[in-house]
């Protein structure tokens, strides 16, 4: 089975990406600081600002630049691109999400410069009124003075630069790591490989005759399975209390209720990404899921692979078919 959760310090070598990080900041201009999906630092800052650093150190700040790091990785990851944003006291940060097999590994954060036109950028949070503050401090307002200044466009363009280094270099880190590298993990033996489902996954659509009651429950979910379904609105469906509607689908289908419906859905994805060019997201929109990330994770737990790498040895399997059926 192939590792469930992906780590950037065990796929990469730090002290290369910590070079290659100091090297991009010089060239760009911004300050950098890699952490993974948590928003712990593995790296170390590179070039960070004397204004930024002393910002952070206040009491009255820190946790509010915490809070606005946490929230840009957030949203970059959620859009799985760059997110460019104004940070609290007016600063201009950018969150480079890092990705491989379709999961969030951490972000990129770079920026601690000031921006020719923010008319363009949001505020991560609600209040700005403390850019305002920091007028009243001389030493505090002679380090913002000292930031470079640069334009949307050129900080965009920085952005989709780090997005696509790092997609190249972890992916390829990625692919290079040998199964032993995973404790726990096995290789793929072929490209035609197939996911094993626990039995106790495989959805059951006969219902025993002593809990017939559910089928309303039952026939709803497999005609609504894209929306979302709470057990109470399918207790009363079928007049039955909540508790003994739980006890008695788990005895009927030898599982939970969230589970069964779980588990339809990620049937449907896996018709959906063999049947239509639909990407993740759209499938994980279209199945209800309030997050792709959460879809990917409820994939791979129940089929022990990725959706994109579901997708990829299916098409692989497809084309080695044909082409044996050409062959012959």
């Amino acid at each position: 089975m192939i590792r469930a959760h992906l780590s950037l310090v065990e796929i990469l070598e730090m002290n290369q990406f910590q070079t290659l990080q100091d090297n991009l900041s010089v060239s760009t201009d911004l300050a950098i600081l890699t952490v993974d999906y948590k928003g712990i630092p593995v790296t170390t800052h590179s070039s960070c600002r004397a204004f930024c650093e002393k910002v952070r150190k206040a009491p009255n700040y820190k946790d509010l630049c915490q809070k606005c790091d946490s929230r840009g990785g957030l949203e970059a990851a959620r859009l799985q691109k760059p997110y460019i944003y104004m940070c609290h006291m007016g600063i201009v940060d950018l969150a480079v999400p890092i990705i491989a097999e379709d999961q969030y590994l951490g972000a990129i954060m770079a920026g601690q410069v000031r921006i020719s036109d923010s008319s363009k950028l949001e505020w991560i949070l609600n209040a700005n009124h403390d850019a305002e503050k920091c007028k009243a401090n001389a030493e505090l307002m002679a380090d913002y003075q000292a930031m470079p200044v640069l334009s949307f466009e050129k900080i965009e363009a920085i952005g989709n630069l780090l997005f696509g280094i790092s997609k190249v270099i972890v992916d390829r880190a990625t692919l290079l790591k040998k199964p032993e590298d995973h404790p726990g993990s096995e290789p793929l033996e072929s490209p035609v490989y197939q996911p094993m489902v626990n039995p106790k996954m495989v959805i059951r659509t006969e219902i025993p005759t002593q809990y017939i009651f559910l089928k309303p429950a039952i026939e709803y979910l497999h005609q609504n399975c894209h929306q979302k379904i709470y057990l109470k609105d399918m207790a009363t469906l079928c007049n039955i209390s909540e508790s003994y509607f739980s006890k008695s689908f788990h005895k009927a289908f030898g599982l939970s209720f969230t589970m069964y419906q779980n588990k339809l859905r990620i049937d449907k994805s896996e018709i959906m990404l063999k049947n239509t060019s639909k990407n993740i997201n759209q499938i994980s929109d279209e199945l209800g899921f309030d997050h792709a990330s959460y879809f990917i994770r409820l994939f791979k737990k129940m089929l022990g692979i990725t959706p994109a790498m579901y997708k990829h040895l299916y098409i692989e399997k497809t084309q080695l078919e044909q082409n044996s059926s050409n062959r012959s």
